[in-house]
């Protein structure tokens, strides 16, 4: 059998440590091999983690699909774990997309233009709506695990859920009221917020089936994964 290699290009550290645990313990039922790497924000000084245009994405994708592209003993396919929230303004087509307001359609026809741009088969694009955090919406009483005293904002934070239709994927990406914003105001009078250990700590607990569950954008990108070949 000939090995699938996903090769997934995160936005910083938080998706980074959700694919190399979550998505890659999951993934490997249905033997696939998961390898992350993260954005280069500045090669030179070697740092890592945030877009902060799409030159840097294609570039980074274009490394990605050179190293692996003789390798034909090999099956490659790359995937993206970027958020809508933030998405820079010279991403393919965030202008004619601005004015979409039903998240879904808007992140749709993202897809499609990043998919068209890049041109690449084995390329699955995956833009996460709106923010990583929303997947921590998921299952916010797994929050008290690290943070007993915190079951009010807990609370708080679940009824922000039922607004949105029990729904994460729709908390919107209004740059007071992100997902993650919302979690990090709740707990910032008693905690700082660790956003890459509570990420992969909460969704691990809540397992992908849980997270399709829930959130149907992100259902349909793992479908499409479990179903490489």
């Amino acid at each position: 059998m000939i090995p699938v290699i996903l090769h997934v290009l995160c936005e910083g550290q938080t998706e980074d440590r959700f694919a190399n645990n979550v998505l890659k313990a999951y993934l490997k039922n249905y033997n696939i091999i998961v390898k992350t790497t993260i954005l280069v924000t500045n090669k030179k000084k070697n740092s890592k983690g945030g877009m902060l245009s799409y030159t840097q994405v294609k570039n980074d994708l274009k490394l990605l699909f050179k190293q692996h592209a003789k390798k034909t003993s090999e099956t490659h396919y790359y995937t993206t774990m970027f958020d809508l929230y933030a998405l820079p303004d010279d991403f393919p087509g965030y202008s004619e997309t601005k004015k979409i307001f039903d998240c879904y359609r808007k992140v749709e026809k993202l897809e499609q233009r990043f998919a068209n741009e890049i041109n690449l088969h084995p390329f699955i694009p995956y833009i996460q709506l709106h923010e990583f955090e929303a997947l921590v919406f998921c299952g916010l009483e797994h929050l008290l695990i690290d943070y007993p005293d915190m079951e009010k904002q807990v609370k708080n934070l679940q009824e922000i859920v039922l607004q949105y239709a029990n729904n994460p994927e729709k908390i919107n990406d209004n740059p007071e009221t992100a997902p993650s914003k919302r979690i990090i105001k709740e707990f910032e009078s008693k905690h700082h917020y660790n956003k890459p250990k509570s990420g992969v700590f909460v969704t691990d607990k809540v397992s992908i089936e849980g997270l399709k569950s829930k959130c149907p954008h992100f259902k349909e990108w793992i479908e499409k994964l479990e179903n490489l070949k």
